[in-house]
């Protein structure tokens, strides 16, 4: 099946799972009936298929698919030159166990309003820039969603978080991050950036 048709039947099992009547131009996530995104937005508002990037017990991460991988621009030679580069990042928490584990600050563990927000808790986007070289990852931006994929203004956090990328302090997001700079280093060897 070629990207053209994956896409489109992405959409098409989104649409149909999607409920009726849902705002669908404000949510960021269209999901199966299982809660596994076929859809999400990119940089631009254009709906584009999940890449998968890491996936375990608990969380999967995804970028969008698009040329520019994740719909903010690539500048191939920036990327060559200063190896940098952003993206869209993408969160679908299979259960509640990553919220408990670092969202629930210690002696608060039973909370009955903490431990119902993890439960509602489904998604997260965030906004990352990525240094090879100096292997750092920012967070500027991340947004938690609920099960609707709705992003609520009191969700939205500014972070500008530097985390220098470790496979022992970070393991998840040392992965992550080596395969989409192994994609986007395909992409810009084939010349698929602006």
């Amino acid at each position: 099946m070629n990207r053209f048709a994956k896409i489109l039947f992405a959409l098409t099992i989104a649409l149909l799972a999607y409920p009726a009547g849902a705002q669908q131009d404000s949510a960021l996530i269209l999901a199966d009936p299982a809660g596994r995104p076929t859809l999400v937005k990119d940089a631009f508002g254009n709906w584009t298929a999940p890449v998968s990037v890491y996936s375990d017990d608990d969380v999967e991460l995804f970028v969008p698919d698009t040329l520019t991988l994740g719909g903010i621009p690539l500048d191939g030679g920036e990327f060559r030159r200063d190896g940098t580069y952003a993206t869209y990042l993408y969160s679908f928490y299979k259960n509640d166990h990553d919220c408990r584990k670092y969202r629930i600050p210690e002696g608060h563990e039973s909370d009955p309003k903490l431990l119902e927000a993890c439960a509602l808790l489904r998604y997260q986007r965030r906004v990352i820039k990525v240094d090879t070289r100096k292997k750092t990852l920012d967070v500027v931006e991340a947004i938690l969603m609920y099960r609707d994929a709705q992003p609520f203004p009191n969700n939205l956090s500014l972070k500008n978080q530097t985390m220098r990328l470790d496979a022992t302090a970070n393991p998840v997001m040392f992965k992550t991050v080596n395969r989409i700079t192994a994609l986007i280093a395909r992409q810009v060897s084939r010349g698929l950036s602006p």
